[in-house]
């Protein structure tokens, strides 16, 4: 995309304006800033941004992180508003609850003393085309509300809440072009690295120039592997590719490394990562895995190269080697710490702390990344994937908390397995603990979003044929809401029909 798009342009003046309008309340208020973000990668980059933009203005603001933003918790902020008047910021949410936050806030006369900074497609909008009304909102809710769609920006892939708190932070100051870094950590988070070799597409990629130009982000070619894990481990576990015979098997994938003639392991005894290769050793071992696949597995060599090799995103000013190095294991353990109710852990780490905040996210990453794993295994180990006739859908039972039942869903519907049927969107659902509802955590491939299947619209449509009152929405490829637990049947039949209703319409086109 180039910079000098007409939809950056308006996106930058529609940012500027929120900043003018924001530094007016705030004056007007004499208020601090009250910052809710969302609670993954995304979500906690967001309010870190927005943190460290509001400390160099020298402005106080307070954080905090939620699960979601629904209804009660709306009530809740509301509560707060009426009886502090802080100037209130919502940032990787807001435009899906736009109705009920502008209502609420117009009954304590507080209409304007709010902004979101979102990107998700706001609440009433079916899907992107619908640009008409698009427009009305845009109309309606500026300058307190910047979202992406209203200047033709697809948030699903184009930008992600991150990237818009950055541009927001640039309009206060250039300087500011330092986050962009950080920002790029949210995209990926978000699983917004959709082009060809896992690149930057739209908005982000301007972000990725702004940090290429800060000389904060190095891009390298890359086998697609983790960075920093054993790479017989690495590859054997890999998401990405799956090589019968090897994946599943890291010892057995660490004999077949060493028919490269590549030294494996490191003095210390220990199996080097991709981070201890040299480019000449990784060619070496990519050329065994294309050897491997076109001799024992009859496959091209390019579609394996066309998985194999991906741009990796390396930030310069961190440890090389660690986990903040790499913008997608900064992201897990960004993650690690929102998921496991650890957001200000997060928050901390996205603004700079690499001591304490790093090393004890450091285990909570390892606790993360065990109880994905027993997630996993436990769904395919118990066929635990239910099928309906356009989804499939799985219960997190006593095993999968609602913190990780998006994880779990994304995973399911990323990875190269046979546990699912790629033909229809996966639905998971766990139930909350201190209510009786169920968590809902939808999530479909790009090739099921090209034939029509929305999953925002989806989830809306479906809480509405079902009766049932509670904000939902998201993206067409991943969207969530809560449903009370007797109402579970009902609406898995609506969102089944739902979904068929979408990809035949499509194939009516």
């Amino acid at each position: 995309m180039d910079i000098k798009d007409n939809r950056l342009n308006e996106l930058q003046l529609a940012l500027q304006e929120a900043k003018e309008f924001s530094l007016k309340r705030l004056e007007d208020l004499n208020s601090i800033i009250d910052i809710y973000t969302h609670l993954d990668a995304d979500g906690l980059v967001s309010g870190a941004i927005l943190g460290k933009l509001f400390y160099r203005e020298k402005i106080p603001f307070r954080i905090r992180v939620l699960r979601q933003l629904e209804k009660e918790e709306i009530e809740k902020i509301i509560a707060h508003f009426t009886e502090y008047k802080n100037f209130t910021v919502f940032s990787d949410f807001g435009s899906g609850q736009i109705l009920e936050l502008e209502d609420k806030f117009n009954k304590v006369n507080g209409n304007d003393c709010f902004l979101i900074i979102d990107h998700h497609l706001p609440q009433g909008i079916e899907n992107k085309e619908n640009i008409s009304k698009i427009e009305e909102i845009k109309k309606s809710t500026s300058p307190w509300h910047v979202n992406p769609y209203f200047f033709s920006i697809d948030g699903s892939i184009e930008i992600s809440a991150a990237g818009m708190c950055y541009l927001f932070a640039k309009c206060f100051n250039e300087k500011n072009i330092d986050l962009s870094g950080i920002a790029l950590v949210g995209a990926i988070g978000d699983i917004q690295n959709r082009g060809k070799f896992n690149t930057f597409l739209g908005i982000n990629k301007v972000i990725l120039e702004d940090a290429i130009k800060a000389n904060l982000i190095e891009v390298i070619n890359d086998l697609n592997f983790s960075s920093i894990k054993p790479l017989n481990e690495a590859i054997a576990y890999a998401s990405s590719i799956n090589l019968p015979g090897l994946s599943g098997n890291a010892s057995t994938t660490l004999k077949f490394l060493k028919r490269s003639g590549v030294l494996m392991e490191k003095p210390d005894g220990t199996i080097k990562t991709l981070n201890d290769l040299t480019q000449e050793e990784k060619q070496k071992i990519s050329s065994l895995i294309v050897e491997y696949c076109t001799l024992k597995l009859n496959v091209n060599p390019k579609n394996i190269m066309d998985n194999l090799i991906i741009n990796r995103f390396i930030l310069k000013n961190e440890e090389e080697g660690t986990e903040l190095s790499d913008l997608n294991e900064f992201s897990n353990i960004l993650n690690a710490c929102g998921r496991s109710n650890n957001g200000a852990l997060g928050i901390a780490i996205a603004m700079g702390d690499r001591k304490f905040a790093f090393e004890k996210a450091r285990e909570q990453l390892k606790e993360y990344k065990k109880l994905i794993l027993k997630a996993l295994s436990w769904i395919q180990e118990n066929n635990k994937i239910q099928q309906g006739e356009n989804i499939q859908y799985f219960f997190g039972e006593d095993i999968i908390p609602e913190s990780i039942i998006g994880t779990i869903a994304s995973m399911l519907s990323f990875e190269k397995n046979s546990i699912i049927d790629k033909e229809k969107p996966i639905i998971g659902l766990a139930r909350r603990q201190d209510e009786n509802v169920y968590k809902i955590s939808a999530r479909a491939s790009n090739d099921l979003v090209k034939k029509g299947v929305n999953l925002s619209e989806a989830i809306r449509s479906a809480l509405k044929e079902s009766g049932i009152e509670a904000l939902g929405g998201g993206h067409p490829p991943a969207a969530g809401t809560k449903i009370p637990i007797n109402s579970v049947e009902t609406f898995l039949k609506n969102l089944d029909e739902i979904i068929k209703n979408q990809l035949n319409k499509n194939e009516s086109i």
